[in-house]
């Protein structure tokens, strides 16, 4: 008798434990299904798909090339992106900061980004044999010089913007300057008032030097 209860007993724990994992198990499954892509819209792809499909009028070899040389530097960009996240995300789910979800998300957009990147390859060879092992290549250094002159730019206005700054100090240390020089030449007696309202202009410009 007692061994039937054991029986019993193990088979209900078994069916229950399957029970467990196959809610869980479909649970994930849902999530992978449901997983949101790590990037938003691919738009250099979507352009170049659409030129690819245009007929009238079909569009040349060089606007082609152009946009699956864009498409290239895009994925690149991502690309660097993912290296940067990968690290942080991989010690936040360690450290169970952020969940299993989002390093299902992750890793599904890093092996779409993959199929992306042979794509590309397989895209290229079919206007020049060869291309596919180079154009990944020139678009990294596309991405670098196009970075380069965005900081260069970025450089230029923080110049202008301290030149100017510079400027209107400068301005105002003489208008400090040119205050007080009418404060010690003005008429002792009519002065008075002139005295409180010159006193009042050098306090207001220097409240707005020390503002700056």
């Amino acid at each position: 008798m007692g061994s039937v209860w054991l029986a019993v007993i193990y088979i209900g724990g078994w069916i229950l434990s399957m029970r467990i994992f196959g809610y869980f198990w479909k649970n994930r499954k849902l999530a992978i299904n449901d997983a949101e892509p790590w990037f938003g819209e691919h738009v250099a792809r979507n352009q170049y798909i659409a030129l690819l499909q245009q007929a009238e009028p079909e569009a040349s070899e060089t606007q082609l090339t152009a946009a699956l040389l864009r498409r290239a530097m895009e994925d690149v960009v991502r690309v660097l992106s993912m290296r940067e996240d990968k690290q942080v995300l991989a010690n936040l789910v360690k450290q169970g900061t952020v969940g299993d979800d989002i390093w299902t998300q992750f890793t599904l957009s890093e092996k779409e980004l993959e199929a992306e990147i042979m794509a590309v390859v397989e895209e290229a060879n079919t206007f020049k044999e060869g291309w596919g092992q180079t154009i990944l290549q020139t678009a990294s250094e596309m991405v670098m010089h196009e970075k380069t002159k965005q900081l260069q730019k970025e450089l230029a206005l923080r110049r202008e913007e301290e030149t100017r700054k510079q400027a209107l100090r400068e301005q105002r240390k003489e208008q400090i300057k040119s205050l007080k020089a009418k404060k010690v030449v003005a008429p002792a007696k009519p002065a008075a008032t002139k005295e409180s309202a010159a006193e009042e202009e050098l306090e207001e410009v220097a409240e707005e030097v020390a503002a700056a």
